[in-house]
């Protein structure tokens, strides 16, 4: 009896302590949740619908589930999380690995959210003063009599103080005074008048700011009187049909009138239905839109404006106009208020355009004494460069490769594409996720990357970037070419197999090797080692959701520590808005255009042996990345 005794004691024991639960507090966002001790963060966090995104199912090989902990006891370090310090340089916890034994507070340092199309919507918000140049103004105006007969328009000019009109108001600016009982309120744009309403009617004015990219377009609504930001939509860009990149488009609209207009009538379509998205998203009129200011590289403001770049493809590269334009948005065809305006940033030269002067403005990098740099990826790649008073940029082809486009099982970044990987220590294992959360499609390119990256750490690839055969049970040969196999037909919801092939990879090699290459040049230009880079900023669609660890292991981006990288996310969006809200930075704006000195690349002698070295993983030069090729024998 006794011993039956015992042995219950124990089995409540056990059980209680299995049951125990402790309050996890969780950063940023300051979440409260209730965690057993029997299980991990991991598991723990899924439950309260916090994804960290992991793809290897809690065996610790993927490290995407980084955490840190900020207070309580936890279980100790795993040999999986000490592989993960080693390699990253941080004392983080791994959330698949780590259970807590107290109350605790942890931080979260990134989320995944699956989503049908990732598009990249999110900005650095800056503080700075609201001064947008639309204004809503109340007026009382004085009545007409016989003694007093000064006409409708007169009137409303002096009082608002304006000297300029829009004649689209002329129609109804008596019937509104008169039915209003001459007290209006009056729409104002830098000394123009636009617009006439009744006061009763008391309508807020809104503003919209564009960054059309080659591969997307992102419109955020804002409000004009309070500068606040309401929504954010996004689509892909309608002249993808005319080609993936602006070369193939530019040749395109060159060819004829009727092709310049079906590619000026896409991009146009294309903000249409954003701006009907984001009218329906907040239940606005499009008449209340008066301001709209789009940011895209020079090529796709001239396209949207009707020039079809023309000479700016051929040498010596002269662009038409590198001026901010300024147009009625009617004349455009864009539906918004018939009397609204559209502007385009300043661009630098044909090919460092407004989207890079945004990035300039939101990143401040023309505030920083240096050395800093700013990289912005997406379908072509731009680099800036400053050091004191030296202020260069640059633009490379890096190609659609990096954003799936031209790779065997390449996709765009929506549902069903491979966007995570990792490969197990034996080489024949692969954990992925899926955008969305489903079967795989195909790979985008973060996920490309970071197939590319595993394959270097497994010794899968060699620094050439040529696939060891016999390295993994995943690697065969069709139709002559070495193959790296993501997906088997059986796991697809198509039923076609995902792999990584040579030529993939060579055209990856390609890519990465235009920007790297083309930051060392400007590095070497203004005299400053790659590893003496205080800060680099990264903007842009793909370099937004690749992870810098994996870009750093192919090369792509410098070996410097992970601290000095500043992610600011649609920098093209976020300075078009920033200049739809503030009259001054305009000014910053066109003071940057005049610093910065653009860099011809092909002017300059040593360039392509650099391109040449930076073909190699992640470079010829391996003590650029000394200290990463050290941190990945650890993995």
């Amino acid at each position: 009896m006794y011993h039956i005794y015992k042995q219950k004691n124990f089995i409540r024991m056990w059980v209680k302590l299995n049951n125990r639960k402790h309050k996890l507090k969780v950063l940023p966002n300051k979440i409260v949740i209730e965690v057993k001790e029997d299980e991990n963060l991991m598991s723990a966090l899924l439950r309260h619908g916090i994804d960290l995104g992991g793809v290897c199912g809690g065996k610790g090989l993927c490290g995407k589930c980084l955490i840190k902990v900020v207070e309580g006891e936890t279980s100790a370090t795993t040999v999986q999380e000490k592989k993960w310090q080693e390699a990253s340089g941080f004392q983080f916890r791994l959330a698949c690995q780590t259970r807590i034994l107290s109350d605790a507070m942890i931080e979260v340092l990134e989320t995944f959210v699956g989503s049908k199309m990732q598009i990249l919507s999110w900005i650095v918000e800056k503080k700075f003063e609201l001064e947008p140049s639309v204004k809503k103004l109340s007026l009382n105006i004085r009545k007409p009599s016989l003694e007093y007969q000064e006409a409708d328009l007169n009137k409303i000019l002096e009082e608002s103080k304006v000297h300029v009109f829009d004649p689209k108001i002329l129609g109804k600016i008596s019937h509104i005074l008169w039915n209003s009982n001459f007290r209006v309120n009056v729409i104002v744009y830098d000394g123009e008048l636009l617009d006439i309403l009744p006061q009763d009617l008391d309508k807020k004015i809104y503003g919209i700011a564009f960054d059309i990219g080659t591969t997307t377009v992102v419109g955020y609504l804002y409000s004009l009187d309070e500068g606040t930001l309401l929504s954010v939509k996004a689509r892909y860009n309608d002249q993808i049909k005319f080609g993936e990149d602006v070369i193939s488009r530019i040749e395109f609209a060159g060819k004829s009138g009727e092709n310049m207009r079906l590619i000026q009538e896409a991009i146009i379509s294309t903000v249409n239905n954003i701006i009907e998205e984001l009218e329906k998203a907040v239940n606005i009129s499009h008449n209340q839109i008066y301001d709209i200011v789009c940011s895209g590289n020079t090529v796709m403001t001239s396209f949207l404006l009707g020039n079809d770049c023309y000479y700016s493809s051929k040498a010596p590269y002269i662009p038409s106009f590198t001026l901010p334009i300024k147009c009625k948005a009617r004349d455009l065809g864009v539906r918004v208020n018939q009397t609204a305006y559209l502007r385009t940033l300043p661009s630098i030269s044909a090919y460092v355009g407004g989207d890079v002067v945004a990035d300039i403005l939101i990143s401040e990098i023309y505030k920083e004494n240096g050395p800093v740099t700013l990289i912005d990826l997406g379908t072509n790649g731009e680099v800036v460069v400053k050091v004191g008073e030296k202020f260069l940029a640059t633009s490379c082809a890096a190609g659609p490769a990096l954003e799936g486009y031209s790779i065997r099982s390449g996709m765009r970044a929506v549902e069903g594409a491979i966007e995570s990987v990792t490969i197990s220590e034996d080489c024949n294992e692969v954990y992925y996720r899926t955008i969305g959360g489903g079967k795989p499609v195909g790979v985008c390119g973060s996920g490309i990357i970071e197939t590319i990256a595993w394959m270097k750490i497994r010794g899968i690839i060699n620094k050439t970037g040529k696939i060891v055969e016999g390295s993994s049970k995943r690697i065969f040969r069709e139709n002559g070419e070495l193959q790296f196999l993501l997906a088997k037909e059986n796991e697809t919801a198509n039923g076609k197999k995902i792999v990584i092939a040579q030529t993939d990879i060579r055209k990856i090699q390609l890519a990465k090797a235009a920007i790297f290459s083309s930051l060392i040049t400007l590095l070497k230009l203004v005299g400053v080692e790659v590893l003496d880079l205080r800060k680099l900023f990264v903007a842009g669609a793909f370099g937004t959701y690749v992870d810098p660890f994996y870009a750093i292991i192919i090369g792509l981006l410098p070996d410097i520590p992970r601290e000095r990288f500043i992610q600011i996310g649609n920098g093209s969006g976020a300075g078009a808005g920033m200049l739809l809200l503030s009259k001054k930075k305009w000014e910053e704006a066109a003071d940057i255009v005049k610093k910065v000195k653009v860099v011809e690349l092909n002017l300059v002698k040593f360039f392509k042996d650099e391109f040449i070295n930076a073909t190699y993983f992640p470079h010829k030069n391996e003590n650029l990345f000394k200290n990463s090729l050290e941190k990945i024998k650890h993995l």
